[in-house]
């Protein structure tokens, strides 16, 4: 029942964050996309570099992987810098968790053109609706991309880059490993970070 209302509200904000895009660029007619008001959906896949932790027993990152889906909706300052804010729902295996990233976006273009590379950088927090649902922490995502249009008024997004995700409660566990009932007092949150390198593609409208 939990899982479900969680769900629930995880499809809602998303609906939400949708329609205050699509309102936001309704009757932008800009042929390079890059003025005003835009917004971007992109899929992407993390492939683990380094899991490093201070649980005593350590933890292996040679497996891990992430699947994430991402959602911004911003504004050009200029044609070279845009501004925006982010969410997205980013599932982590070995160990698996699941986050919600809320994050400020902000991208850099090469060329006032069409066709562009790009840098990015993103900060945020993930949002925690329940403790047995999500992991809450710290994030940090940066890299380099490619805006580029495959037809007239499509726009496409490829990126390459670096994720850190800090989560400093981990796991609630007890430092003594050799009683089979640890005293109270000997239980403490651990921390986990994970690194990761980072593929995406996105539509940007």
């Amino acid at each position: 029942m939990i899982m479900s209302w969680l769900k629930f509200e995880l499809i809602v904000v998303f609906l939400l964050f949708y329609r205050i895009s699509y309102s936001s660029n309704f009757g932008n007619e800009d042929d390079k996309k890059n003025k005003k008001f835009f917004s971007i959906v992109e899929l992407g896949i993390y492939k683990g570099l380094d899991l490093s932790t201070d649980y005593p027993s350590g933890i292996s990152g040679s497996d891990a992987y992430a699947k994430s889906l991402r959602l911004v909706t911003g504004y050009f300052l200029n044609p070279h810098l845009s501004a925006g804010i982010g969410f997205g729902a980013d599932r982590y295996e070995c160990p698996g968790a699941n986050t919600l990233p809320l994050f400020l976006d902000l991208r850099g273009y090469l060329q006032d053109a069409k066709n562009t590379p790009f840098v990015f950088f993103d900060f945020g927090k993930t949002i925690v609706f329940s403790s047995q649902a999500q992991e809450g922490g710290n994030l940090f995502d940066g890299g380099v991309g490619y805006k580029f249009f495959v037809w007239r008024k499509t726009c496409l997004i490829t990126k390459i880059g670096y994720n850190y995700f800090n989560n400093k409660e981990w796991t609630w566990q007890s430092t003594d490993m050799t009683s089979l009932n640890p005293a109270a007092e000997t239980y403490r949150w651990f921390y986990l970070k994970r690194e990761s390198i980072t593929f995406s593609i996105g539509l940007m409208f």
